[in-house]
């Protein structure tokens, strides 16, 4: 445990992880050991805990650890709420089913049906499945192993990557220049991948995370604010978050009624090759390709948030940055990607160690060995950006104008 002391000192979170990668579900800290460092106070584990309680503490520490604070957080060996009752309340709530909303029932024009409106076209990525099914990481029903890991496990492809937040007339109307022409990197189709993967992530927070605070609710009941504090924290911030991007959605929306399409820029990359990994996400980056922290998203001040977006055309990979136009992060987020030596396997590796809305196809992720999947699973739960990862097919992409 020593190691990790001197890990934590030097900021190598990611070495850190790969330690307790190794190690069974529950382990016995016998002493104070100090593993980083966050906003106020140093973070020193002890007692009886899990590997996944310190992947969560690791995820939210200082990079670089500040070695001037005076005070610390301990953690560990403290009564906690039993998983499988969070669990089964979650259960419960999955089964009431999620809200129906068309997010732009303000518009006109709005449908009476309201459909699983697909965040990455269902045409990009069919041909490749398996019986029809896809990989996925599910993270509130998925199956685990016997030390908790999550795996991925295979989905329908009329279910995944779908959200509950449009009519039928508005997605079809919307994203058709998307869904039936050729993606020739014009303003209206750069525009439309980056709306729709802002209206996944905004229908997320502002309607499906009530999941989350009724589940809350009921634990309130009986758990004092020791044993929710990591639950109330995640709700207050979702909250702010989605307060914050209302004004982003009026915006949006405007945009899009008046066909302002060069209000939003971006980057096309274009490769020869099908990607292993489909993925669109709207999400404010800490970190550039690099892993260098650009943009302090601990803060609750405006932050800059981007659209990732990873399909294909013809069998043929597509990558996409996009932002509001003069977004500083947007820029240097895509001259950072430029530099990367191996570019299939940076966007790979910040996938699975950023989002959770991301396929993978069968051909690939069965070709796998056992051992080799576990180090992407392990990137998957430790939610830290950069970690070493297997190769990756490339996808020899070039970026267009």
């Amino acid at each position: 445990m020593e190691q990790v002391e001197i890990w934590a000192r030097k900021t190598q979170i990611a070495k850190i992880l790969s330690f307790f990668d190794g190690l069974p579900r529950f382990i016995h800290i016998p002493k104070p050991m100090l593993v980083g460092s966050n906003n106020e106070s140093e973070i020193i584990m002890v007692g009886d805990t899990t590997v996944s309680r310190i992947r969560g503490e690791l995820k939210n520490l200082d990079e670089p650890f500040n070695p001037h604070l005076r005070e610390q957080r301990i953690l560990g060996g403290i009564k906690r709420i039993k998983p499988e009752r969070a669990t089964s309340l979650i259960y419960q709530e999955l089964k009431k089913g999620f809200p129906e909303i068309c997010m732009l029932e303000d518009s006109g024009e709005c449908g009476e049906k309201v459909i699983r409106a697909h965040s990455l076209q269902e045409a990009v990525f069919k041909h490749h499945s398996k019986k029809r099914h896809v990989y996925q990481f599910e993270p509130f029903t998925g199956k685990r192993d016997e030390d908790k890991n999550l795996w991925p496990e295979l989905a329908g492809i009329h279910e995944v990557t779908t959200f509950l937040g449009f009519c039928e007339h508005h997605d079809s109307k919307v994203f058709s220049p998307i869904e039936t022409r050729p993606f020739q990197n014009t303003l209206e189709q750069r525009f439309l991948f980056h709306y729709r993967a802002f209206a996944q992530m905004y229908y997320d927070k502002a309607h499906k995370f009530q999941i989350m605070e009724r589940v809350h609710d009921h634990l309130a009941k009986k758990f004092g604010r020791l044993e929710l504090d990591t639950m109330e924290k995640s709700i207050f911030l979702n909250r702010h978050d989605t307060q914050e991007l209302k004004q982003t959605k009026i915006e949006l929306e405007n945009q899009l009624r008046n066909k302002d399409w060069s209000a939003i820029e971006g980057y096309a990359f274009v490769g020869e090759k099908m990607p292993d990994v489909l993925t669109t996400n709207y999400f404010a980056p800490l970190k550039n390709f690099h892993g260098k922290i650009f943009q302090d998203t601990k803060s609750l001040n405006p932050i800059k948030w981007i659209s990732f977006t990873v399909t294909a055309v013809n069998d043929r990979a597509v990558f996409l940055l996009c932002g509001e136009k003069g977004c500083p992060v947007l820029k240097e987020f895509a001259s950072s990607f430029r530099e990367m030596p191996l570019q299939s396997l940076a966007i790979v590796t910040y996938v699975f160690c950023t989002f959770e809305n991301f396929i993978m196809l069968p051909k690939w992720w069965d070709s796998l060995p056992r051992s080799v999947q576990l180090k992407f699973v392990n990137a998957f739960q430790g939610r830290f950006y950069r970690r070493e990862l297997p190769s990756v097919p490339d996808w020899n992409l070039k970026e267009i104008s």
